[in-house]
C-alpha cells in the first residue's frame, strides 16, 4: 500500500513537472495570457457559485420538501373525500331503493350495504331502515366535513409558503444556468488553449493533453507544491527486496511475493482454522442497519418540527477512540448555515428541542397515544413561555399531517401558569386539595 501511495505521488510530481514547463510560454504570448487571465477568473467564480449552490440547496429542498409533502397530504384528502363521497351516494341510492320498495315499485330485497349499516335485524321496518342509513350518511358527511377543514388547512399553509418558494426556484435555476455556462466556456478556453500550446513549435512537452489546464498556475505555486511533494516522497524507505528505486514503477516483485503468498494460503487451505461467527457478524450488520434507519425517521420527523423554528438538525453516530461504543452526537444547523452544538442554542430553542425531540422518538415508535411532562426535564428548561410557545407551534403540524394527526397528545405541566389559551388544546386543571 505505501509503494502505491509512493507511486501517486511520482505521478503527481511528473504531472506537475509538465505543468512548470508549460508554464514559462504562458507570458510569450498575449494571447495565452488574456485566456489564462479570462480561464482562472470563469474557474474562480464557477468555485464561489458551486459553494453557493452547495449551500442554497439545502435551504432550496428543504422548502421543496415542506411543499411537496403539503400536496401530497391534499391529494390524500382529495382521494379520501372522493371515496367518502362514493360511499354517502351509496347509502341514498339504498334510501330512494327502499322508498321504491315501499311505493310497491320493486321487490322487497337486503343489500350488503343495508347488512353493514343495520347488521341481520330482520324486524326493522322500512323507516327505521332509513332512518339508520340517514346516521350513517350524516356520520359520513361530518368526517367529509372535518377533512375538508384539514384540506384547507394544508391549502393555507402551500399558499403561505409558496411566494417564498417560488423566489427560491427561481434563484435556484438562475444559479444553476449560470453554472452550466461558466462550465461551457471553460470547457471551450481550455480547448482553444490546448490547440494554442499545440500550435506554438518552441514548446516541447510530451503528452500535452494529460496536462492539467483547467487553472493555469503560476510557476511559484508550482514550485511550492514540487516542493512539498519532494518532502512527501523522502518520508518513504522500503526494503530493495520488493522495490527497485531505478524503475519504481516496476511492481513485478510485489506481484511475485503476493503470488507466492496466495499458492501457500491454497496449499494450506486445510491448516488455516479463522473462527468466524457469521450469524452474529450478519446480525451486527442487521442491528446497525436498523439503528441507522431509526435514526433516520427520527431526524426526519424531528426537522418537520424544527422548521417552525428554522433551525435543520443532522443526527451522527460516532464510535468511541477504543472502536467498542457508539454515541449519538446531534449538530443544528441554523438558516444562516451556521452550524451549532445544543449549548450554543437559545434557551427557547433548546425547550423546543427537547419536546420535539422526545414527541419525535415517541412517533417514531408508533405510540398512538403520546404524553409528555415537565415534570421529566431540567429545570432550567422549565420556562412556561417556551413550553407553550412550542405547544402553540406544533399543535396545527399534529392537524395538518395526516401521519400525525392519528396521534393522541396529552400534556401533563405542573406549577406553569398560562396566561392565554392555546387552540384546539383541551386543559384541565387540577388542584391539589
Amino acid at each position: 500500500m505505501l509503494i502505491l501511495q509512493y507511486i501517486e505521488l511520482l505521478n503527481e510530481k511528473e504531472t506537475l513537472s509538465r505543468e512548470l514547463d508549460l508554464s514559462a510560454h504562458y507570458k510569450k504570448s498575449s494571447d495565452i495570457v488574456a485566456i489564462k487571465d479570462l480561464l482562472n477568473n470563469l474557474n474562480e467564480s464557477l468555485t464561489i457559485n458551486m459553494k453557493k449552490l452547495d449551500l442554497f440547496e439545502e435551504d432550496f429542498f428543504q422548502h421543496k420538501n415542506q411543499i411537496d409533502q403539503i400536496k401530497n397530504t391534499s391529494e390524500n384528502y382529495n382521494s379520501l373525500i372522493q371515496q367518502l363521497t362514493n360511499q354517502k351516494k351509496q347509502y341514498f341510492s339504498q334510501i330512494n331503493r327502499i322508498t321504491r320498495e315501499m311505493a310497491g315499485d320493486k321487490p322487497e330485497s337486503k343489500d350488503d350495504i343495508i347488512v353493514d349499516i343495520i347488521g341481520t335485524e330482520e324486524n326493522l321496518s322500512n323507516a327505521e331502515k332509513i332512518r339508520a342509513i340517514q346516521k350513517k350518511a350524516k356520520e359520513i358527511q361530518s368526517e367529509i366535513n372535518d377533512i375538508k377543514l384539514k384540506k384547507n388547512q394544508s391549502q393555507v399553509k402551500l399558499e403561505e409558503l409558496a411566494p417564498l418558494f417560488e423566489i427560491f426556484e427561481k434563484d435556484h435555476q438562475s444559479l444553476i444556468e449560470i453554472i452550466k455556462s461558466d462550465k461551457k466556456r471553460i470547457g471551450e478556453l481550455q480547448s482553444e488553449l490546448r490547440n494554442k500550446f499545440k500550435e506554438d513549435k518552441s514548446i516541447e512537452i510530451e503528452d500535452i493533453d494529460e496536462v492539467p489546464i483547467k487553472s493555469l498556475r503560476s510557476s511559484k505555486e508550482l514550485r511550492s507544491d514540487l516542493e512539498r511533494i519532494e518532502a512527501e516522497l523522502n518520508k518513504y524507505s522500503f526494503s530493495d527486496n520488493y522495490f527497485n528505486p531505478q524503475n519504481p514503477f516496476d511492481l513485478s516483485p510485489i506481484i511475485k511475493e503476493l503470488t507466492k503468498l496466495h499458492k501457500d494460503i491454497v496449499n494450506n487451505k486445510s491448516n488455516i482454522n479463522i473462527s468466524i461467527d457469521e450469524k452474529e457478524i450478519n446480525n451486527c450488520f442487521k442491528q446497525f442497519k436498523l439503528l441507522e434507519n431509526s435514526i433516520s425517521n427520527i431526524e426526519s420527523i424531528m426537522n418537520r418540527f424544527l422548521l417552525e423554528i428554522n433551525i435543520n438538525s443532522q443526527i451522527r453516530v460516532i464510535l468511541s477512540e477504543d472502536q467498542k461504543n457508539f454515541f449519538i452526537s446531534i449538530l443544528f444547523i441554523r438558516r444562516e448555515k451556521e452550524k451549532v452544538s445544543f449549548e450554543e442554542l437559545t434557551t427557547p430553542e433548546k425547550i423546543f428541542f427537547i419536546i420535539v425531540f422526545y414527541l419525535s422518538i415517541k412517533l417514531h415508535m408508533n405510540k398512538n397515544h403520546i404524553i409528555f411532562s415537565n415534570v421529566s426535564i431540567l429545570s432550567q428548561f422549565n420556562k412556561a413561555g417556551s413550553i407553550y410557545r412550542t405547544i402553540r407551534k406544533i399543535l396545527p403540524i399534529f392537524e395538518m399531517e395526516e401521519f400525525l394527526s392519528r396521534s393522541k397528545l396529552t400534556f401533563i405541566l405542573a406549577n406553569l401558569e398560562l396566561k392565554k389559551s392555546i387552540k384546539n388544546l383541551k386543559i384541565i386543571t387540577i388542584q391539589e386539595s
